[in-house]
């Protein structure tokens, strides 16, 4: 029998060679068809990103940051259309690809096996916990809670193990899993946008994704009704305060931060076990300032300037309007507060803002504008103080990381098109589940097709058809970056997001915006909440597991002897969750997030600048990527990689 005719392809085996299949044209089979990886991964990145660091970015600093997330979005795009072309061209998803390439499989594997442990952090599990936890409570988590929200998150994360094992073909059960999830999840976040958040919200968040270059400044000091953010300086010392005094129990919940000689040490503002003397005079007098809020709708604003301190005072209408009643300028303010009798200050009152004479009319304005916070351009900002504004990088860095889909996880755009049977997908198969399904062959290499007119044609027509897929999961991820946000500005605005709470506070503000109906919208939206984060664990794991399954399968001739590649798939998914519970056990919820998200920037932009290199090297020049697709790919890789190499230097 002779040998089918073969194409070098790197360092592994040879391809095959057959036709590209026809692409989805027109009507029912190409929206159907549209139903792909774009669905799955946007199901996927409606998770930790939207529902835990969207709002606690945007409850800080308003909707001025979603420009980054914009930027991360569209960047990531191109390098998902990136990876899906290698795909399409040859039905092996990118790390495959690289595998081929220089310096060799053992390598890259080594590479990759770094890499991945951005992923083995189940943020999603112990983060779906928290409202979970709330339901259960009747309230949100509190310090002593820990026990309760560490034993959901054990549970959930292995509760998300029963669909990848009990599934019929993976990739399919993942696609139903998350359509449903968007459908839910969506439908009930619009409705609360169309019925309950305010016009100057909704202009808020859509004016943030767009307005390039924006960041806010925080004044010194705000109150706003129960929720504060007080900073203070004795001596050589400074401490800030950011809290929420609880509406149920008067307690009091939050941190004190106390940074003295450039180190910076966190305390729970809630007792005074820790702190030394001077810290608890402080934090005395800050809870006595901040208690006469709670209850109210009034506000106060505090900026420092050099030498002036601008005050304003007032109260809040319908929510957002910050009507200032009472406006004030103090000149020598450092001298104020300064205990020696021989200095002076003054300080100037106004009724009225137009009586504010400039400029500190317009900060004023900015900062009243804007519910508290000050917009400036941070090019700007820069170029005066040779230094970004004092803002938590590391909190925005994991937001940037997580809008959108993150670290390897774009990668998977080609295992799911792969196994989606698109392009040369369908010569190729896909991983079945360990019950329940089709016996059905993955084979250990791709196959290509030769680049004819008819072939080329053809390509032309995928290409299209995965621009379409990337148009979708695009827009999915903007819509489902901007909806929790939008519920965020409008019912907890300005409250200080503080432990693992966050995935729980916007169920708390809803309920208390509308007292009569509080129950039911705390449980919708903790459900809400759940649904964003649960189903979201059951993907990272296929994930992880469909990495490792494809290289492994593709590199070892010894694995592939054992005829099924499911044991390889389970294999690693039984090591993972080993690994995962241990990461449960030892870190809180938001830690594990955190330590993730700022990873996955590095995996990123890492695999970005290879697969360049991947589809210059495997694919015949009448498919490679055009200049300006691999520029876009040349810019997301730079991007992700410097946020995150920057943060080390903030």
């Amino acid at each position: 029998m002779t040998n089918p005719p073969t194409v070098p392809a790197g360092a592994l085996a040879p391809w095959e060679i057959d036709n590209l299949p026809e692409p989805p044209r027109s009507g029912r089979k190409l929206w159907l068809g549209l139903i792909g990886p774009g669905v799955v991964l946007a199901g996927t990145s409606i998770g930790t990103g939207e529902w835990l660091f969207g709002p606690a970015v945007s409850a800080q600093y308003g909707a001025s940051l979603f420009w980054l997330a914009m930027i991360s979005i569209v960047l990531q795009g191109f390098a998902n259309l990136m990876f899906m072309r290698y795909a399409i061209y040859c039905g092996e998803p990118v790390n495959v690809g690289i595998l081929r390439t220089w310096p060799g499989p053992t390598t890259w594997i080594v590479f990759f096996a770094v890499l991945d442990l951005t992923a083995i952090f189940p943020y999603n599990a112990s983060n779906a916990a928290v409202p979970l936890a709330a339901a259960i409570l009747g309230r949100l988590p509190h310090a002593g809670d820990t026990l309760l929200v560490r034993g959901l998150g054990i549970s959930i994360f292995l509760l998300a193990f029963v669909p990848l094992i009990f599934g019929g073909t993976i990739y399919r059960m993942l696609e139903k899993i998350m359509a449903a999830k968007l459908v839910v999840v969506l439908g009930y976040l619009s409705i609360i946008a169309v019925t309950m958040v305010s016009a100057p919200v909704v202009w808020d968040v859509v004016t943030g994704f767009v307005g390039f270059g924006t960041v806010p400044l925080r004044p010194e000091t705000l109150i706003v009704g129960r929720h504060f953010s007080v900073r203070q300086v004795v001596g050589d010392t400074e401490y800030l305060a950011r809290g929420t005094w609880e509406r149920k129990d008067n307690s009091v919940t939050g941190e004190l931060l106390v940074t003295r000689k450039g180190k910076r040490a966190k305390f729970n503002l809630a007792n005074t076990d820790k702190l030394d003397e001077q810290a608890v005079e402080v934090r005395e007098q800050t809870l006595s300032r901040t208690k006469e809020f709670a209850g109210t709708q009034r506000f106060i604003i505090e900026v420092r300037d050099g030498n002036e301190t601008l005050v304003a005072k007032g109260d809040v209408v319908d929510h957002h309007q910050f009507q200032a009643t009472q406006l004030e300028v103090w000149s020598n303010a450092a001298e104020r507060e300064s205990s020696s009798p021989t200095q002076t200050f003054t300080k100037d009152e106004y009724s009225s803002l137009n009586d504010v004479p400039e400029p500190q009319r317009s900060r004023l304005a900015n900062h009243l504008q804007h519910e508290g916070l000050a917009y400036v351009n941070v090019f700007k900002y820069v170029g005066e103080h040779g230094n970004l504004p004092p803002l938590d990088w590391a909190v925005i860095v994991a937001f940037i990381a997580i809008a959108g889909a993150g670290g390897l996880t774009n990668t998977m755009f080609s295992n799911y098109a792969r196994d989606k049977g698109w392009g040369m997908g369908c010569h190729v198969g896909a991983i079945p589940s360990a019950f329940g399904g089709m016996k059905i062959s993955l084979s250990h290499t791709g196959k290509v097709f030769p680049p004819d007119a008819e072939n080329r044609s053809k390509w032309r027509g995928w290409m299209t058809h995965i621009r379409r897929d990337q148009a979708i999961w695009m827009f999915a991820s903007v819509i489902g970056m901007a909806l929790p946000c939008m519920m965020s500005l409008e019912f907890i605005r300005n409250a200080s997001v503080v432990g693992d709470r966050v995935s729980a506070m916007s169920a708390e503000g809803i309920a208390e915006r509308y007292p009569s109906y509080a129950s039911l919208f705390w449980f919708l939206t903790l459900i809400c909440g759940f649904l964003v984060l649960a189903p979201g664990q059951v993907s990272v794991g296929d994930q992880i597991a469909r990495r490792w399954t494809d290289m492994i399968w593709n590199a070892s001739a010894r694995v592939r002897q054992l005829g099924e590649v499911r044991f390889i798939y389970y294999g690693i998914l039984g090591m993972y969750a080993v690994g995962g519970l241990i990461i449960l056990i030892l870190f809180p919820a938001v830690q594990i997030a955190r330590i993730s998200a700022v990873l996955q920037n590095i995996a990123l932009g890492s695999v970005s600048l290879i697969s360049i290199y991947v589809n210059r090297t495997l694919l015949p020049k009448e498919v490679q990527p055009s200049w300006f697709h691999q520029l876009g790919v040349l810019v997301c890789g730079a991007f992700f990689l410097s946020i995150s190499i920057a943060l080390f230097f903030i």
